[in-house]
């Protein structure tokens, strides 16, 4: 992850060319929507308002601005910069890129739109960090705003505060850091960990009250908590592995949080996700170098090395059901696909619309890989027909994160913006 990028909550860009917060770009064509605010009386767009009365399903008022939606999108995608950090290397390389580009049709229609909740909001701390959505059943959702994870029943139509490290009061202030700037978190069995940009890593039990864990796993002054994963070890119980700008990956006990072992890699260590079959000692470690790390926790060897992006990547998702498979995504705009068992060539390589792939999910069932870019754009690919056929889900704003739920019933993303903040959801579709 490139330290020397202004976080995208300070970005004073915004104020000048209108609400979509810029972490990748600097389009120049977002005034129309400068004089709109939200109404706070309709707060939530529904499936039925989106086709009976016809409104945005983001409650844009189209009518009311000079531009079209056709209009506006055609100039986003001309507009938008996509940030890479080895821009001679993807331009030179470019031709290639399109020649091994896996043909997709946009076909799909596997998740409808459910809702769109303005109500909650969520922001993102740096533009490059988007593991900022989790939910752990089709009623439950967590994202994070303000530097707190909050919490959303989708039953109760509430939102709730579950960690609170704003610093903003005396209870709010974590032990030994006050404040804590929240860059990344992951949340699973029953664990929420967060890490932050001081090489954080906070840990809460999400059924009993009170910190677990506070401490700083770095001293490194460039030691920023990339990303997080929680995961059942290979030598059984939970493990916690934490990612880091210090070229580091620590695995840590769920019990004690101490630290089981580490793994120093020669570049800033962006993401790593263990692989979830039962007993593996597997992780897909990806981040400032083109090559994404296959590593053996146990011995800790990089047992192989995946070529074929040309930029950093800061995506990875491992496919639930197969322990030989799994997906990456880069900066050049990419998602790869490998097959572990052949190495030396992706899948498929599916490209995005304007920007690089922040964001990689594989449904629990394994049958859909959703791949989110920065800002406008989720794919939603069918595995079944070896990534061939997608659904694509084209809105404005920069996406925070996504999530399926673990039955797989919904999909979620998370839309961080100055007006149209929100969380939306979608529902699975009978044709699938």
């Amino acid at each position: 992850m490139d330290p020397d990028i202004a976080e995208v909550e300070d970005d004073d860009r915004d104020e000048e060319t209108g609400p979509i917060n810029r972490g990748d770009s600097e389009p120049e064509f977002d005034a129309e929507f400068e004089a709109f605010e939200v109404d706070d009386d309709n707060l939530t767009t529904t499936s039925e308002q989106v086709l009976v009365e016809g409104l945005d399903p983001q409650n844009i008022p189209w009518d009311r601005l000079q531009v079209s939606r056709q209009r506006y999108r055609e100039t986003r995608l001309e507009q938008y910069h996509n940030y890479v950090n080895l821009r001679e290397v993807v331009d030179q390389n470019q031709d290639r890129l399109n020649k091994e580009k896996t043909e997709v049709s946009k076909d799909g229609s596997f998740y409808g739109f459910h809702q769109n909740l303005q109500s909650i909001r969520s922001d993102i701390a740096h533009f490059q960090l988007r593991h900022l959505l989790w939910t752990t059943s089709k009623h439950d959702v967590y994202t994070t705003n303000e530097n707190c994870i909050n919490h959303y029943s989708t039953v109760a139509r509430r939102a709730t505060k579950v960690l609170d490290l704003s610093g903003a009061s005396t209870d709010s202030r974590t032990p030994g850091f006050g404040r804590v700037q929240i860059s990344t978190f992951c949340l699973r069995h029953d664990l929420v960990a967060v890490g932050g940009f001081a090489g954080e890593l906070i840990i809460a039990n999400l059924k009993k009250k009170g910190l677990l864990c506070s401490k700083r796993v770095t001293t490194s002054e460039m030691g920023i908590t990339n990303g997080i994963d929680i995961f059942h070890g290979h030598s059984g119980g939970t493990s916690i592995m934490t990612a880091n700008n210090d070229n580091v990956v620590r695995v840590f006990d769920a019990e004690r949080f101490r630290c089981q072992s580490e793994h120093k890699f020669e570049w800033p260590v962006n993401l790593a996700v263990a692989n979830p079959s039962e007993g593996s000692p597997l992780a897909i470690v990806v981040g400032d170098d083109p090559e994404a790390v296959v590593l053996d926790m146990r011995t800790k060897a990089a047992v192989m090395r995946l070529k074929g992006h040309l930029d950093y990547s800061f995506a990875a998702s491992w496919h639930p059901n197969d322990a030989h498979t799994v997906a990456t995504g880069n900066q050049d705009t990419s998602t790869r696909i490998w097959d572990l068992r052949r190495p030396d060539a992706s899948r498929a390589v599916m490209c995005g619309n304007m920007g690089a792939v922040r964001s990689l999910r594989y449904s629990p069932d394994g049958k859909f890989l959703a791949a989110a870019e920065p800002a406008d754009f989720v794919r939603l690919y069918d595995v079944e027909s070896n990534y061939t056929r997608c659904q694509e889900i084209d809105l404005f704003g920069e996406i925070g994160g996504c999530s399926f739920t673990p039955d797989g019933y919904a999909f979620f993303l998370c839309v961080a913006d100055v007006v149209y903040s929100s969380l939306m959801e979608y529902t699975a579709t009978k044709i699938r």
